[in-house]
Formats: structure tokens, C-alpha cells, sequence
């Protein structure tokens, strides 16, 4: 039986494959997270959508289907609205 070591600085092994078991599971926790922390920050809607849509190529890249950049960025937008009005 071979023992596999983790190097504690790759991350994408560590998050993605261990902690959530799947990429597109990530990413969609991510941007959840990342909508929360603008909302509760009360960031503006411009700076917001820019860093969304910076990060949402980011990830259509890492997951490989350009169909993703418009789906994130519809979970993004919906879940920074909902939770800015939540949260105000």
C-alpha cells in the first residue's frame, strides 16, 4: 500500500479534491462566498461585477466549458442582490 503525501501549498488538491470532491462544487461555493463577503462589506454593484466577471473567466478556464462564464455570472449577481438586501 503506497502512502500519498499532500504538499501543504497545492491548494486545488487540498480544497477541490478533498474538502468539496468536485471542481464545479467549488466554484459555485466560491462565488456564494465571495457574493456574501461583497454584500456584507456593501460594495458597490460596478466593483462587484467586474471582480465577478474576473473571476468567473477564471474559473470557465479551470473547469474547461465556456458555458460556465454565464451561468456564474447569473449565481453571482442573484446572490449578491439577494443577500445585499438582506443584509442592509
Amino acid at each position: 500500500m503506497a502512502i500519498e503525501y499532500i504538499n501543504p501549498l497545492d491548494l486545488r488538491k487540498i480544497f477541490v479534491d478533498y474538502f468539496l470532491g468536485s471542481s464545479q462544487l467549488f466554484t459555485y461555493a466560491f462565488v456564494f462566498l465571495f457574493s456574501f463577503i461583497c454584500a456584507y462589506f456593501q460594495m458597490s454593484s460596478r466593483v462587484f461585477m467586474v471582480l465577478l466577471v474576473l473571476s468567473s473567466l477564471i474559473f470557465s478556464f479551470m473547469l474547461g466549458q465556456p458555458i460556465y462564464i454565464l451561468i456564474i455570472l447569473v449565481v453571482g449577481y442573484i446572490s449578491f442582490k439577494s443577500l445585499a438586501r438582506i443584509l442592509t
